[in-house]
């Protein structure tokens, strides 16, 4: 009986956590009104510095006599939550600030995946409502994206070989490729696959989308390459654009780099 009981207790204790989950997610959703804001850009935009600087001053409002609800003194406070998304990182907001802040002043960590942050508020209402109800809650998510993964949307559209074929007809005459370009030239994309081959053309491939970002490009797609996240050195990320004349054939590194290409496409 004694086994029994904590079986039952866990159960209950289980569903009183269930019920406390939800009740506090249509709490949340019918008295505390979330806004997402999204915040994306290439590499070295400022998204970062941005993001650190409105919160710093979202959080100390004395600097933002444009903000109509502190104007009308409506703020009683400010604070930061745990974001919602337990699967995404949290944007680090006090490194942020004390690399921007501290004795020695520098730029802080630029952006290398999505990360998030919840600033909430507690905000009287305005107008007729202001003597009925008191204070709410109001959560504002800011969401920093890699503006890098974005530029992939114009891939959707495309096949392999047409991605290929711009890619390859865009970067000829590029200093920046010259490595690059050299190295496909060194194979048959009717070949064999060869795994060790793909990786050393996705490697270089990679140099090049790296150095032509640094030298002011923006077309570097795929922009994976760039920020690979939890992706880097999985199949995925492992395919380069090549040089094609006529139909793949079975089992050639032309063809798995179309199969991964494709994959890269669907899955991210």
């Amino acid at each position: 009986m004694r086994g029994g009981g904590l079986v039952i207790s866990s159960l209950a204790d289980s569903l009183v956590r269930g019920v406390e989950s939800v009740g506090d997610r249509v709490s949340e959703t019918f008295f505390e009104p979330v806004v997402r804001l999204g915040v994306t850009g290439l590499a070295r935009s400022g998204k970062t510095v941005f993001i650190t600087s409105l919160v710093a001053n979202l959080l100390d409002r004395g600097r933002m006599p444009g903000l109509v609800a502190q104007q009308e003194g409506r703020i009683n406070a400010a604070y930061l939550q745990p974001q919602p998304d337990d699967t995404v990182p949290r944007f680090d907001y006090e490194s942020h600030l004390s690399a921007l802040t501290g004795p020695q002043p520098h730029w802080p960590d630029s952006t290398r995946a999505v990360s998030e942050l919840r600033l909430s508020f507690k905000v009287r209402p305005a107008g007729l409502l202001a003597g009925l109800q008191g204070p709410r809650t109001v959560h504002l998510d800011i969401v920093d994206y890699p503006g890098e993964w974005l530029l992939d949307l114009a891939l959707l559209e495309k096949t392999y070989d047409d991605w290929s074929r711009e890619t390859l007809e865009r970067i000829a005459q590029r200093p920046t490729a010259a490595d690059f370009l050299a190295q496909i030239k060194a194979v048959d994309s009717a070949d064999p696959h060869d795994e060790p081959t793909a990786q050393a053309l996705a490697r270089g491939f990679a140099d090049y989308l790296t150095a032509a970002r640094d030298a002011g490009f923006y077309d570097c797609t795929p922009g994976r390459f760039l920020l690979p996240g939890d992706l880097a050195g999985s199949p995925v990320l492992t395919f380069a654009p090549l040089p094609v004349e006529g139909a793949s054939r079975r089992r050639s590194l032309h063809r798995e780099m179309e199969r991964r290409f494709e994959a890269y496409k669907s899955q991210w």
